[in-house]
Protein backbone atom coordinates (compact mmCIF):
# COMPACT_ATOMS: atom_id res chain seq x y z
CA UNK A 1 0.00 0.00 0.00
CA UNK A 2 1.64 3.48 -0.85
CA UNK A 3 2.19 6.05 1.46
CA UNK A 4 -0.23 9.03 1.86
CA UNK A 5 0.84 12.09 0.07
CA UNK A 6 1.87 14.39 3.06
CA UNK A 7 -1.08 16.74 3.86
CA UNK A 8 0.84 20.02 3.78
CA UNK A 9 -1.87 22.38 5.37
CA UNK A 10 -1.22 19.91 8.48
CA UNK A 11 2.18 20.47 8.47
CA UNK A 12 2.07 23.94 9.20
CA UNK A 13 -0.64 23.81 11.82
CA UNK A 14 1.87 21.17 13.18
CA UNK A 15 4.67 24.09 13.22
CA UNK A 16 2.46 27.07 14.49
CA UNK A 17 1.65 24.42 17.71
CA UNK A 18 5.23 23.79 18.36
CA UNK A 19 6.02 27.68 18.62
CA UNK A 20 2.96 28.27 20.18
CA UNK A 21 4.47 25.41 22.89
CA UNK A 22 8.23 27.15 22.94
CA UNK A 23 6.22 30.86 23.65
CA UNK A 24 4.68 29.20 26.37
CA UNK A 25 7.87 28.42 28.20
CA UNK A 26 9.61 31.72 27.65
CA UNK A 27 8.69 33.58 30.53
CA UNK A 28 10.69 37.06 29.87
CA UNK A 29 8.02 38.98 30.49
CA UNK A 30 6.82 40.02 26.95
CA UNK A 31 3.12 40.49 25.92
CA UNK A 32 4.09 37.64 23.16
CA UNK A 33 3.97 34.87 25.72
CA UNK A 34 2.20 36.87 28.42
CA UNK A 35 -1.30 36.01 27.44
CA UNK A 36 -4.16 33.82 28.10
CA UNK A 37 -4.15 32.30 25.04
CA UNK A 38 0.40 31.23 24.93
CA UNK A 39 -0.32 30.58 28.61
CA UNK A 40 -2.66 27.51 27.86
CA UNK A 41 0.06 26.56 24.89
CA UNK A 42 0.40 23.31 26.73
CA UNK A 43 -2.58 22.21 25.36
CA UNK A 44 -0.84 22.96 22.21
CA UNK A 45 0.67 18.92 22.94
CA UNK A 46 -2.82 17.72 22.89
CA UNK A 47 -3.15 18.99 19.38
CA UNK A 48 -0.11 17.25 18.57
CA UNK A 49 -1.35 13.62 19.89
CA UNK A 50 -4.55 14.44 18.45
CA UNK A 51 -2.98 15.02 14.77
CA UNK A 52 -0.50 12.11 15.28
CA UNK A 53 -3.42 9.61 15.61
CA UNK A 54 -5.26 11.41 12.83
CA UNK A 55 -2.10 10.86 10.41
CA UNK A 56 -1.04 7.55 11.90
CA UNK A 57 -4.47 6.27 11.33
CA UNK A 58 -4.67 7.42 8.00
CA UNK A 59 -1.21 5.91 6.47
CA UNK A 60 -1.21 2.73 8.90
CA UNK A 61 -4.54 1.72 9.91
CA UNK A 62 -4.42 -1.08 6.96
CA UNK A 63 -0.86 -2.12 7.09
CA UNK A 64 -1.02 -3.82 10.81
CA UNK A 65 -1.85 -6.81 10.26
CA UNK A 66 1.18 -9.10 11.40
CA UNK A 67 3.45 -9.00 13.87
CA UNK A 68 6.73 -8.61 11.43
CA UNK A 69 4.30 -5.16 10.46
CA UNK A 70 4.00 -4.15 13.82
CA UNK A 71 7.73 -4.99 14.48
CA UNK A 72 8.58 -2.47 11.56
CA UNK A 73 6.13 0.25 12.84
CA UNK A 74 7.14 0.30 16.39
CA UNK A 75 10.79 0.29 15.18
CA UNK A 76 10.69 3.14 12.55
CA UNK A 77 8.77 5.08 15.06
CA UNK A 78 11.62 4.74 17.42
CA UNK A 79 14.20 6.09 14.59
CA UNK A 80 12.31 9.34 13.88
CA UNK A 81 11.70 9.74 17.60
CA UNK A 82 14.82 8.98 19.39
CA UNK A 83 17.83 10.22 17.73
CA UNK A 84 17.11 14.02 18.28
CA UNK A 85 15.62 12.89 21.72
CA UNK A 86 18.86 11.56 22.58
CA UNK A 87 20.79 14.76 21.50
CA UNK A 88 19.00 16.89 23.53
CA UNK A 89 19.02 14.50 26.53
CA UNK A 90 23.03 14.31 26.75
CA UNK A 91 22.77 18.37 26.34
CA UNK A 92 20.41 18.05 29.45
CA UNK A 93 23.08 15.57 31.06
CA UNK A 94 25.90 17.92 30.44
CA UNK A 95 23.56 21.24 32.10
CA UNK A 96 23.25 19.58 35.00
CA UNK A 97 26.93 18.57 35.38
CA UNK A 98 27.62 22.27 34.98
CA UNK A 99 24.70 23.41 37.51
CA UNK A 100 26.81 20.88 39.57
CA UNK A 101 30.46 22.61 38.84
CA UNK A 102 28.61 26.35 39.33
CA UNK A 103 26.92 24.97 42.84
CA UNK A 104 30.21 23.32 44.08
CA UNK A 105 32.05 26.37 43.45
CA UNK A 106 30.19 29.54 44.80
CA UNK A 107 28.33 27.61 46.85
CA UNK A 108 25.09 29.12 45.03
CA UNK A 109 22.13 26.49 44.43
CA UNK A 110 19.63 26.75 41.50
CA UNK A 111 15.79 26.61 42.29
CA UNK A 112 16.42 22.97 41.09
CA UNK A 113 19.76 21.86 42.40
CA UNK A 114 21.80 19.34 40.34
CA UNK A 115 21.15 15.97 40.03
CA UNK A 116 18.12 16.25 42.15
CA UNK A 117 14.98 15.59 39.99
CA UNK A 118 17.32 14.89 37.37
CA UNK A 119 18.73 12.24 38.60
CA UNK A 120 20.57 8.73 37.88
CA UNK A 121 17.08 6.83 37.60
CA UNK A 122 15.33 9.88 35.81
CA UNK A 123 18.00 9.45 33.11
CA UNK A 124 17.78 6.02 32.67
CA UNK A 125 14.13 6.48 32.31
CA UNK A 126 14.58 8.91 29.56
CA UNK A 127 16.87 6.61 27.68
CA UNK A 128 14.34 4.04 27.90
CA UNK A 129 11.63 6.65 26.47
CA UNK A 130 9.38 5.75 30.23
CA UNK A 131 10.08 9.38 31.69
CA UNK A 132 6.08 10.41 30.83
CA UNK A 133 5.20 6.51 31.79
CA UNK A 134 7.04 5.59 35.21
CA UNK A 135 8.36 9.41 36.28
CA UNK A 136 6.13 11.17 38.92
CA UNK A 137 8.51 14.60 38.49
CA UNK A 138 9.67 16.11 34.96
CA UNK A 139 13.25 15.86 34.86
CA UNK A 140 16.18 16.73 32.05
CA UNK A 141 14.21 18.24 28.72
CA UNK A 142 11.03 18.52 30.47
CA UNK A 143 9.00 18.33 26.93
CA UNK A 144 10.19 15.13 26.30
CA UNK A 145 7.90 13.40 28.18
CA UNK A 146 5.27 13.76 25.81
CA UNK A 147 7.97 12.09 23.23
CA UNK A 148 7.70 8.84 25.78
CA UNK A 149 4.14 8.78 26.10
CA UNK A 150 3.67 9.17 22.38
CA UNK A 151 5.76 6.27 21.17
CA UNK A 152 3.78 3.63 24.03
CA UNK A 153 0.64 4.72 22.25
CA UNK A 154 2.33 4.39 18.98
CA UNK A 155 2.20 0.54 20.17
CA UNK A 156 -0.57 0.10 21.76
CA UNK A 157 -2.77 0.89 18.35
CA UNK A 158 -0.29 -1.00 16.20
CA UNK A 159 -1.47 -3.75 18.88
CA UNK A 160 -5.43 -3.21 19.26
CA UNK A 161 -5.97 -1.81 15.84
CA UNK A 162 -3.45 -4.36 13.57
CA UNK A 163 -3.13 -7.57 15.37
CA UNK A 164 -5.96 -7.38 17.27
CA UNK A 165 -8.17 -6.12 13.91
CA UNK A 166 -10.85 -3.75 16.13
CA UNK A 167 -12.57 -1.59 13.97
CA UNK A 168 -12.48 2.07 13.97
CA UNK A 169 -15.02 2.50 16.27
CA UNK A 170 -12.68 1.16 19.28
CA UNK A 171 -10.41 4.35 19.03
CA UNK A 172 -13.90 6.24 19.80
CA UNK A 173 -14.06 3.49 23.06
CA UNK A 174 -10.00 3.66 23.58
CA UNK A 175 -10.76 7.58 23.96
CA UNK A 176 -13.68 7.64 25.70
CA UNK A 177 -12.19 5.30 28.37
CA UNK A 178 -9.25 7.82 28.95
CA UNK A 179 -10.96 10.78 29.08
CA UNK A 180 -13.27 8.86 32.22
CA UNK A 181 -10.25 8.67 33.70
CA UNK A 182 -9.01 12.28 33.61
CA UNK A 183 -12.75 13.03 34.58
CA UNK A 184 -12.41 10.98 37.34
CA UNK A 185 -8.85 11.82 38.53
CA UNK A 186 -8.08 15.04 37.10
CA UNK A 187 -11.59 16.95 36.81
CA UNK A 188 -11.24 16.90 33.57
CA UNK A 189 -7.76 19.05 33.42
CA UNK A 190 -5.69 18.07 30.51
CA UNK A 191 -2.33 19.85 31.99
CA UNK A 192 -2.30 16.47 34.03
CA UNK A 193 -0.05 15.14 36.79
CA UNK A 194 3.20 13.19 35.43
CA UNK A 195 1.60 9.69 36.12
CA UNK A 196 -1.60 10.35 33.86
CA UNK A 197 0.67 11.39 31.34
CA UNK A 198 -0.12 8.30 29.12
CA UNK A 199 -4.32 8.72 30.03
CA UNK A 200 -4.27 12.08 28.39
CA UNK A 201 -1.99 10.66 25.31
CA UNK A 202 -4.14 7.67 25.02
CA UNK A 203 -7.36 10.27 24.66
CA UNK A 204 -5.84 12.94 22.29
CA UNK A 205 -4.59 10.14 19.95
CA UNK A 206 -7.45 7.62 19.79
CA UNK A 207 -9.79 10.08 19.11
CA UNK A 208 -7.49 11.82 16.03
CA UNK A 209 -7.09 8.14 15.07
CA UNK A 210 -10.91 7.34 14.99
CA UNK A 211 -11.60 11.02 13.46
CA UNK A 212 -9.31 9.78 10.38
CA UNK A 213 -12.49 7.38 9.75
CA UNK A 214 -14.45 10.49 8.96
CA UNK A 215 -11.87 11.96 6.84
CA UNK A 216 -13.84 10.97 3.92
CA UNK A 217 -17.09 11.91 4.95
CA UNK A 218 -16.86 15.84 4.91
CA UNK A 219 -17.66 17.00 1.56
CA UNK A 220 -15.10 19.17 0.39
CA UNK A 221 -17.20 21.93 -0.27
CA UNK A 222 -18.00 22.36 2.96
CA UNK A 223 -14.38 22.37 4.56
CA UNK A 224 -13.31 25.54 3.80
CA UNK A 225 -16.10 27.19 6.25
CA UNK A 226 -15.75 24.45 8.51
CA UNK A 227 -12.04 25.11 8.78
CA UNK A 228 -12.12 28.82 9.15
CA UNK A 229 -15.08 28.04 11.71
CA UNK A 230 -13.28 25.64 13.67
CA UNK A 231 -9.94 27.51 13.52
CA UNK A 232 -11.20 30.52 14.58
CA UNK A 233 -13.14 28.33 17.64
CA UNK A 234 -9.91 26.83 19.06
CA UNK A 235 -8.04 30.13 19.35
CA UNK A 236 -10.78 31.28 21.53
CA UNK A 237 -11.59 27.53 23.50
CA UNK A 238 -7.69 27.32 24.08
CA UNK A 239 -7.81 31.30 25.31
CA UNK A 240 -11.24 30.80 27.62
CA UNK A 241 -11.33 27.46 28.57
CA UNK A 242 -7.99 26.50 28.69
CA UNK A 243 -6.79 26.60 32.65
CA UNK A 244 -10.50 25.01 33.49
CA UNK A 245 -12.19 21.80 33.73
CA UNK A 246 -14.30 22.24 30.16
CA UNK A 247 -10.40 21.88 28.35
CA UNK A 248 -11.49 18.29 28.46
CA UNK A 249 -13.66 19.47 25.73
CA UNK A 250 -10.48 20.95 23.33
CA UNK A 251 -9.44 17.18 21.46
CA UNK A 252 -12.46 17.11 19.94
CA UNK A 253 -12.45 20.27 18.68
CA UNK A 254 -9.05 19.61 17.41
CA UNK A 255 -10.11 16.31 15.74
CA UNK A 256 -12.91 18.36 13.87
CA UNK A 257 -10.44 21.21 12.90
CA UNK A 258 -7.73 19.03 11.86
CA UNK A 259 -10.70 16.87 9.67
CA UNK A 260 -11.92 19.67 7.87
CA UNK A 261 -8.40 20.83 6.87
CA UNK A 262 -7.42 17.58 5.82
CA UNK A 263 -9.83 17.90 3.47
CA UNK A 264 -9.71 21.25 2.27
CA UNK A 265 -10.15 21.61 -1.42
CA UNK A 266 -7.07 22.75 -3.95
CA UNK A 267 -6.69 26.13 -4.77
CA UNK A 268 -9.05 27.83 -2.46
CA UNK A 269 -7.16 31.01 -0.19
CA UNK A 270 -7.40 28.69 3.28
CA UNK A 271 -5.52 26.23 1.97
CA UNK A 272 -3.27 28.32 -0.45
CA UNK A 273 -2.55 30.54 3.29
CA UNK A 274 -1.69 27.52 5.50
CA UNK A 275 0.59 25.84 2.87
CA UNK A 276 2.46 28.75 2.60
CA UNK A 277 6.06 27.66 2.26
CA UNK A 278 7.38 29.17 5.74
CA UNK A 279 4.51 27.58 7.19
CA UNK A 280 5.63 24.45 5.75
CA UNK A 281 8.98 24.60 6.92
CA UNK A 282 8.00 25.58 10.58
CA UNK A 283 6.05 22.45 10.20
CA UNK A 284 9.04 20.56 8.99
CA UNK A 285 11.34 21.49 12.09
CA UNK A 286 8.42 21.58 14.22
CA UNK A 287 9.60 18.59 16.57
CA UNK A 288 13.36 20.39 16.38
CA UNK A 289 11.46 23.13 18.24
CA UNK A 290 10.22 21.28 20.68
CA UNK A 291 12.95 19.25 21.58
CA UNK A 292 15.06 22.76 21.54
CA UNK A 293 13.17 24.98 22.82
CA UNK A 294 13.94 24.35 26.34
CA UNK A 295 18.19 24.26 25.96
CA UNK A 296 17.48 27.73 23.81
CA UNK A 297 15.53 28.97 26.76
CA UNK A 298 18.03 27.95 29.49
CA UNK A 299 21.16 29.58 28.15
CA UNK A 300 18.61 32.80 27.11
CA UNK A 301 17.90 32.43 30.88
CA UNK A 302 21.34 32.09 32.14
CA UNK A 303 23.05 34.73 30.19
CA UNK A 304 20.34 37.55 31.18
CA UNK A 305 20.77 36.18 34.97
CA UNK A 306 24.26 35.79 35.72
CA UNK A 307 25.31 37.81 32.61
CA UNK A 308 23.46 40.93 32.49
CA UNK A 309 22.34 40.55 36.46
CA UNK A 310 18.64 40.72 35.20
CA UNK A 311 16.43 40.22 38.48
CA UNK A 312 13.71 38.02 38.16
CA UNK A 313 10.15 37.89 40.15
CA UNK A 314 7.09 35.31 40.81
CA UNK A 315 4.58 35.34 38.79
CA UNK A 316 0.70 34.61 39.36
CA UNK A 317 1.37 31.32 38.37
CA UNK A 318 4.10 30.59 40.62
CA UNK A 319 6.76 30.67 37.55
CA UNK A 320 9.66 32.65 37.94
CA UNK A 321 9.87 35.56 35.51
CA UNK A 322 12.80 38.27 34.29
CA UNK A 323 11.85 41.16 35.22
CA UNK A 324 12.37 43.06 32.11
CA UNK A 325 10.66 46.13 30.86
CA UNK A 326 8.12 45.28 27.91
CA UNK A 327 10.54 46.07 25.31
CA UNK A 328 13.21 44.60 26.46
CA UNK A 329 11.04 41.28 27.37
CA UNK A 330 9.93 41.46 23.32
CA UNK A 331 12.74 42.06 22.21
CA UNK A 332 14.36 39.16 23.99
CA UNK A 333 11.57 36.67 23.46
CA UNK A 334 12.30 37.71 19.08
CA UNK A 335 15.81 36.90 19.97
CA UNK A 336 14.73 33.64 21.84
CA UNK A 337 12.18 32.90 19.22
CA UNK A 338 14.93 33.18 16.25
CA UNK A 339 17.55 31.35 18.10
CA UNK A 340 14.84 27.97 18.43
CA UNK A 341 14.75 28.81 14.65
CA UNK A 342 18.26 28.40 13.78
CA UNK A 343 18.77 25.37 16.14
CA UNK A 344 15.68 23.60 14.60
CA UNK A 345 17.38 23.94 11.29
CA UNK A 346 20.33 22.67 12.50
CA UNK A 347 19.30 19.65 14.37
CA UNK A 348 16.47 18.84 12.07
CA UNK A 349 19.32 19.21 9.31
CA UNK A 350 21.92 16.99 11.29
CA UNK A 351 20.43 15.16 13.84
CA UNK A 352 17.08 14.21 12.30
CA UNK A 353 17.05 14.20 8.50
CA UNK A 354 20.44 11.72 8.50
CA UNK A 355 17.73 8.88 9.83
CA UNK A 356 14.91 10.26 7.77
CA UNK A 357 17.12 9.58 4.56
CA UNK A 358 17.30 5.62 5.70
CA UNK A 359 20.43 5.06 7.80
CA UNK A 360 20.64 2.89 9.91
CA UNK A 361 18.60 -0.01 8.51
CA UNK A 362 18.34 0.94 4.99
CA UNK A 363 14.37 1.72 4.68
CA UNK A 364 13.15 4.90 5.30
CA UNK A 365 12.52 5.53 8.43
CA UNK A 366 9.53 8.28 8.04
CA UNK A 367 6.77 8.67 9.76
CA UNK A 368 3.89 11.03 11.08
CA UNK A 369 5.55 12.77 14.10
CA UNK A 370 3.53 15.55 15.87
CA UNK A 371 4.78 16.40 19.16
Amino acid sequence: MAKKPKLLALESLRGVAALAVALHHFRYGSLLSENAFIRHGYLMVDFFFVLSGFVIALNYVNRLSTPADVASFQRRRFWRLYPLHLFTLLIFLGIECLKYVFEQRTGIVSNSPAFVVSDAKAFLANLFLLQGVVLNELSFNIPSWSISVEFWTYLIFALTMGLLRLEMRWCLVLAAGAAIVLLVLEGGRLETDPIFAIVRCIFSFFLGAWAASLHVRIPRKAATPMAAGTLALVVLAIWGLGGTQAEILLPALFALTIVAVANLQDGTSLRRFLEWPLFVWLGTVSYSVYLTHSIVGWVVTQVLRFGLKVPTHVAADGDTVLALGQGGATLVTLAATAAVLVASYLTYRFVEKPFLSGWPFGARAVAPRNG
